[in-house]
């Protein structure tokens, strides 16, 4: 994966998170659009999206308590994403 395609995931995940309550049947399904697989924990949910053959595991929080909630998340799976060590810088 590219920084180009990071950031276009990033921006398709914004509209996404904003004002982020809890995953409903309608978010779930645009987060799958996107490659992510949802798993409902007791507690949380956890996302799991594979890239470059690794299988990458975000927990996001059931109830969110923060206003900003959504942003945060979309921060943390950039993070993740960035941190795997399969984005690379285009020429």
């Amino acid at each position: 994966m590219s920084e180009q395609d990071l950031k276009k995931l990033k921006e398709s995940l914004k509209p996404i998170f904003r004002g982020y309550k809890r995953i409903d049947a309608n978010m779930e399904k645009k987060l799958r659009k996107l490659g992510f697989r949802i798993v409902r924990c007791k507690n949380h949910y956890i996302m799991s999206y594979f890239i470059c053959g690794k299988e990458l595991l975000i927990e996001v929080d059931k109830t969110p308590s923060d206003s900003r909630s959504g942003i945060k998340t979309v921060k943390d799976i950039s993070k993740v994403i960035r941190n795997s060590g399969c984005i690379w810088e285009e020429k």
